[in-house]
């Protein structure tokens, strides 16, 4: 760590937040807004650096998604996964549609998230490590 580091010179976590506030889009609905505001910043690290305004439409996307499942989610738990019907085969269980679209968006959160790499395994994927085991020779004759 460089002495400017060290007394708070590089500021990536204040560069963070407002790179994230510049990026973010406006109108956007307060719930979204505060999923946008929580996990942004960590994407537009100077050191991380993967949320750009090329991308901005799928992260907004990631967001609204976020939002979504998190709504899903409540519903689910207050209400449960399942309801019973009656069919003329007697009382059956069956599945809430609720649940169905929870997970759906789940794995839609998995997927954008997974683009960004805020997954464990995205993130390795997208550090550019090279292959691994793979290595050349030293002293290969060419200069």
């Amino acid at each position: 760590m460089t002495d400017d580091e060290g007394r708070g010179g590089a500021n990536f976590e204040a560069r963070s937040r407002q790179r994230a506030k510049e990026l973010k889009p406006e109108g956007l609905p307060l719930t979204v807004s505060m999923i946008w505001d929580r996990i942004a910043p960590p994407l537009c690290d100077p050191r991380v650096n993967r949320l750009k305004e090329s991308n901005l439409y799928m992260f907004e996307q990631l967001c609204f998604t976020i939002d979504r499942h998190e709504k899903l989610r409540v519903d689910v738990s207050d209400n449960g996964e399942t309801y019973e019907s009656e069919t003329r085969n007697g009382t059956q269980l069956k599945s809430r549609p609720e649940v169905g679209q929870l997970n759906e968006t789940w794995r839609q959160i998995r997927s954008l998230a997974s683009d960004f790499g805020m997954t464990p395994s995205a993130e390795r994927g997208l550090q550019g490590g090279g292959q691994l085991g793979f290595d050349f020779p030293k002293d290969d004759g060419f200069d």
